[in-house]
């Protein structure tokens, strides 16, 4: 290979991993409504859901978006990266309606109605889940084509072996 591509999805899986629990909360705030929504927890997840949403982003551009020619052809890589780009953007601002919706939650001074916080919410974990299904999807692809790539060298080895 001669430009390898990170295939080591440990610490953004651990991102993932972190994002589904928080979309878990985020649905049970949303199907308890309206109910009495602790302080302290709208305080930890608008205090972290940004730098989460940041950090994952940022290992998605190194990790998922270096490796997308293995999976596609250029004008489709190209579009691709475009259509993640714009995804991520709407996250990002998704994001940062919700962290403001659960900031005045927390104290108490939501002007929002029930309905709408709800369907603030739900429009965020649903995405935020669909989002993080096609980006695994697009890493067991670049796996996939990473060890063809590495078994078609390993058989090319052995046949330049047998015939020196």
């Amino acid at each position: 290979m001669k430009n390898p591509i990170p295939t080591d999805f440990a610490e953004l899986e651990s991102c993932y991993g972190e994002l589904m629990a928080w979309c878990d909360v985020l649905q049970a705030i949303a199907d308890f409504l309206p109910c009495h929504i602790d302080e302290g927890l709208c305080g930890r997840l608008s205090s972290g859901l940004i730098p989460l949403l940041q950090t994952t982003h940022e290992l998605e551009e190194r990790l998922i978006s270096s490796g997308l020619g293995l999976i596609m052809e250029a004008g489709d890589k190209a579009d691709a990266a475009e259509r993640r780009r714009a995804g991520r953007m709407f996250d990002r601002g998704a994001a940062k309606d919700v962290v403001v919706t659960l900031e005045t939650l927390g104290e108490g001074r939501c002007r929002l109605s029930w309905e709408a916080v709800g369907y603030q919410l739900r429009s965020f974990f649903c995405s935020m889940r669909g989002h993080i299904r096609s980006e695994r999807e697009i890493m067991r692809l670049m796996q996939r084509a990473v060890e063809a790539e590495r078994a078609a060298a390993l058989t090319d080895a052995i046949k330049q072996t047998e015939a020196a």
